[in-house]
Order: C-alpha cells, then sequence, then structure tokens
C-alpha cells in the first residue's frame, strides 16, 4: 500500500536489507560471544581472587597453592605426561609455595632452581622428558613465587592488583581492538587470531591500568611516584603477556591440543586463563630484583 510519498511501506533500501543488516548484527555478537562468557566467568570467580590478594599471607598462598596444583595438572596434561608425572608436578609446587610462606620466597626460588637441576640430572642419566616435571617447575611454579613475592611488599596489595588489572586490560583491549580493526597477523603460524591492532590495543589497556593504579596509590597518599608506570612499564607489560600468551599457544600447536583443560566455562583452562599473567609475573620479579629494592618502588618509580 503506498504512504503519501507513492512508495510502499514494504520498501527497503537496497544498499541495505534487512536481512543484511541482521546477518551484520549477528556476525558482530558472535565475535564477541566469547569475551562475553569470559566477563561472565570473571565475574564469578573474582571474589575468590579479590579477598586473597587484600588479606594476603596464609589466604592468598592457599590461592596460590590451589591455582598452582590445577596449573601443573593442565600442564602435564598439555604434554601427554603421565598422571604421576602431573601429580608430582603438583605436589612440588605445593611445596615450594609451603616453603615460600614459612621462610621466604626468594629461598624458595633458590629451591626450585636445584630441585630442578637435581631432577634435570636424573632425567638425563635416565634417559627421560625433562619438560613435564623441570619445565613445569619454571612455567608454573616460579611465577606463583613471583606473586607471594610481591605480595610481601608493604603495598603488595596494589602491587598484585596493578598487576592483574594491566593483564586483565591487555586481554580485554586487545580482543576488541584485534576484531574490531583486524589487519595484519601478528603471527600468522603459532596463533592465526592474533594480530599486531590487537597488540597495540592491549598496550593502550595497560597504560590505562598503569595510570588507575598510579592515581589510585597517589590518591592513597603513599607518596611521590613518578607516571613513568605508563611510559615504562605499561608496554612491556603488555608486550610480555602477549608473548607468554603465544608460548603457550605454540606448545598446544605442538602437541595437537586446543584448550589445556576445561575447568572454567569460556576460557578452556586455568593455564588459558592465565598465560599472559604467567609472563608479567616473571618479569615483573626480575624486574624487582634487578632494580632492588621495595617491589612497589621498583615498578613504579622510576
Amino acid at each position: 500500500m503506498p504512504n503519501v510519498n507513492g512508495v510502499s511501506a514494504s520498501y527497503q533500501h537496497p544498499a541495505m536489507p534487512t536481512d543484511k543488516r541482521a546477518g551484520d548484527m549477528s556476525e558482530t555478537l558472535a565475535k564477541f560471544e566469547g569475551l562475553l562468557q569470559r566477563v561472565r566467568s570473571a565475574l564469578i570467580l573474582l571474589p575468590f581472587v579479590i579477598a586473597p590478594v587484600i588479606f594476603g599471607g596464609w589466604s592468598f598462598t592457599l590461592l596460590l597453592a590451589i591455582a598452582g596444583f590445577l596449573m601443573a595438572r593442565e600442564w602435564g596434561n598439555l604434554l601427554s605426561a603421565s598422571p604421576r608425572e602431573g601429580m608430582a608436578l603438583g605436589i612440588a609446587v605445593v611445596l615450594i609455595l609451603g616453603f615460600g610462606l614459612l621462610v621466604n620466597p626468594i629461598d624458595a626460588i633458590s629451591v626450585l632452581i636445584v630441585g630442578s637441576l637435581a631432577y634435570a640430572a636424573y632425567c638425563l642419566v635416565g634417559g627421560r622428558r625433562l619438560a613435564p616435571i623441570v619445565g613445569g617447575l619454571y612455567y608454573v611454579a616460579l611465577p606463583l613465587i613471583a606473586a607471594q613475592f610481591l605480595r610481601l611488599d608493604p603495598l603488595g596489595m596494589f602491587v598484585i592488583g596493578y598487576i592483574l588489572l594491566s593483564v586483565w586490560a591487555v586481554d580485554i583491549f586487545a580482543m576488541f581492538s584485534g576484531k574490531l580493526i583486524g589487519g595484519p597477523k601478528l603471527a600468522p603460524i603459532i596463533s592465526p587470531k592474533k594480530t599486531w591492532a590487537g597488540l597495540f590495543g592491549g598496550m593502550v589497556g595497560a597504560a590505562l591500568a598503569a595510570g588507575m593504579s598510579f592515581l589510585t596509590v597517589v590518591g592513597f597518599g603513599f607518596g611521590d611516584m613518578q607516571f613513568t608506570a605508563i611510559m615504562v612499564i605499561a608496554p612491556l607489560l603488555a608486550i610480555c603477556a602477549q608473548a607468554a600468551d603465544l608460548f603457550e599457544s605454540a606448545i598446544k600447536r605442538r602437541y595437537d591440543v586446543k584448550d589445556s583443560g576445561a575447568i572454567i566455562p569460556g576460557h578452556g583452562g586455568l593455564l588459558d586463563r592465565v598465560d599472559g599473567l604467567i609472563g608479567v609475573l616473571i618479569v615483573a620479579l626480575i624486574i624487582v630484583v634487578w632494580r632492588g629494592g621495595a617491589s612497589s618502588a621498583a615498578l613504579w618509580v622510576w
């Protein structure tokens, strides 16, 4: 039936038919469905992470021990190790973290190094694989000890919060910018979905996280900290997070595994969720040991 302009009410503009608009909308929603699932899962898990970070001490070590045991089992599955090796690695991680709580995380790192070297010699003599146990000690236990050490700082709650916020920001901003902008692939053979746009988006997210943490710490009156955390630390953390993500992608591709596990809906395994955090924690520990002094000062004051 024609309207006042003589045009049928059912007329659709030829450049954008209804089914085309609906298809574009469905495609856009499909792109971000994985992100929405991640957000839902993260909101459920967040209270169980935030409380130990705030209280520190044994509660934080307990969180790390539970995560470490699960990560160790996933690492063993990822490398097609025997159940006994995965269990042994999980127990070793828990014992090392317990030693770090009772004695000192730095001494726990010494125990890790000596123990890994001794077991490496045992493997070489017996013709056994090094990666399941020795590799797992450095990939799983070392970043958790780093978190334990960083939390000991008087501002440790803010340091851990800053690192977590940075990794989450890198993950979210990289996903958004990668899907919206696209463009050249970052490492097409290892991870075909990652783009250079995603990396730069992650660096922007890390910069925002650095700015928020800086303003929070200064706002709470903890000193005149330099704003170079954004210029120096943020891009470095973003690159480390993406590099650690690519490292796990390379491991999964090497062993033809899609996910390290299925413990978290929308995330796969725990290792799939914390792969970027693993790299950032190790680099943060190296920076603090290299620069010396308090962890907060080493990371924020340049």
